[in-house]
């Protein structure tokens, strides 16, 4: 089986400290008093959060990850722009820009795409995202209910698979129609970008069977990801596919020891305990629609003073993160031998991508880089689109 590293970048502020604390480098804070290295910028600084963007994601290639996945959230940058940006100061280095099919139609999308494929080398990656929260998508203008903005994603992609492969494409839908569009011209040289998505709600695992080269998911119980990637093959196999990979995003706190390790790990979660995460975390849960983990599940039963170690569900599995509201809640603590096996143990059930990361963002990139990512030099392969299958050709000619 073969494996692929991408890292995340922090399009909401670095969380060397708890997100919002003033000593964070960005200036995504509530002001005042500030001793980060880089925070408090005013528009117009010689040097802004994106050019610190710019060194993580330089880092990161000059580490040997290969691409950078964008995290999308109203508070946040918008992640098509920072790839736009950030991929003209890197090489090869590949970003996964997620976004909503509510923000674009297809067309818009397809040509953007193509124009950044050409003016990168086919570096764009799609990570279509549907909301996990009903009511952060009325905020932004979405008043679909969660199963029809799958409804309406799906028909997104046949649109822009038909675009794509066709000058003349024709699509009479719920939501979409085309009437004879399509790429021409130069554009035409330019790759789909892979499709990646995640959710684990029956119409987002629908969806990614029928559409997504990788599922994405956030890590569990390697238990729970073996059980889940069955179901979304299974799903596959009802399109006639059978290429669907897998990927997980996965935080690491990697040491020389175990001891080492823990002990930032203890640092964070005293951190959080002190300061109040746990009671922001539970106000915050509450807008959610996705389905909780099944260790997110469990937080309630910690009691009032719960510990570092109630919160490892596999061995240097831990789920301390999420306990104190640092997304996506779930890290890899250990000495660097033994993360390294955790990586194995994952890969060994069927997930081929990994999308690793440490706080600071900058400097867990040369760590990860230099004591990780060495040990599966001769297994890595480079992410690429399997031959589309006959389900994903006919809908992409308009059939």
């Amino acid at each position: 089986m073969s494996i692929e590293f991408f890292t995340r970048l922090p399009l909401h502020g670095e969380t060397q400290f708890l997100p919002g604390d003033s000593r964070n480098r960005g200036d995504w804070h509530p002001g005042g008093p500030s001793t980060g290295a880089v925070s408090g910028f005013a528009v117009g600084d010689h040097f802004t959060y994106i050019d610190y963007l710019g060194q993580v994601a330089r880092a990161a290639e000059i580490n040997g990850f290969g691409g950078a996945l964008m995290v999308n959230a109203p508070s946040g940058e918008e992640p098509w722009t920072v790839c736009s940006l950030l991929a003209r100061e890197t090489r090869t280095l590949k970003f996964v820009t997620a976004f909503q099919p509510y923000h674009y139609t297809p067309w818009v999308a397809v040509q953007q795409a193509a124009t950044y494929q050409r003016a990168t080398g086919n570096r764009l990656v799609w990570n279509i995202i549907n909301g996990g929260s009903d009511a952060i998508q009325r905020q932004v203008g979405d008043y679909e209910s969660h199963d029809d903005r799958y409804a309406r994603a799906t028909e997104f992609m046949d649109v822009v698979r038909g675009y794509w492969h066709n000058e003349q494409f024709h699509y009479d839908g719920k939501y979409y129609h085309a009437d004879g569009g399509g790429l021409r011209g130069p554009l035409k040289k330019a790759e789909l970008p892979l499709i990646c998505t995640a959710g684990s709600s029956v119409a987002a695992r629908e969806f990614a069977a029928k559409h997504a080269d990788f599922y994405l998911m956030r890590a569990e119980h390697p238990d729970e990801i073996a059980a889940l990637i069955a179901d979304i093959r299974a799903r596959a196999l009802k399109y006639g596919r059978n290429d669907i990979r897998f990927g997980l995003s996965i935080d690491v706190i990697a040491r020389e020891t175990e001891t080492l390790a823990r002990a930032e790990a203890q640092r964070f979660f005293d951190e959080g305990i002190a300061k109040g995460a746990v009671k922001a975390r539970a106000a915050h849960a509450g807008l959610r629609t996705a389905r909780k983990l099944s260790y997110e599940q469990g937080f309630t039963d910690k009691g009032d003073t719960p510990g570092i170690d109630d919160f490892f569900i596999h061995p240097n599995v831990w789920t301390g993160f999420g306990y104190i509201g640092i997304p996506p809640g779930c890290a890899l603590v250990g000495s660097y031998e033994k993360v390294v096996a955790r990586i194995r143990e994952y890969n060994a059930i069927g997930v081929d991508l990994f999308v690793l990361a440490g706080y600071p963002h900058l400097e867990e990139a040369y760590r990860i880089g230099e004591h990780i990512l060495p040990h599966f030099r001769g297994e890595r392969a480079a992410l690429a689109r399997l031959p589309e299958t006959p389900v994903q050709l006919h809908a992409a000619n308009g059939a």
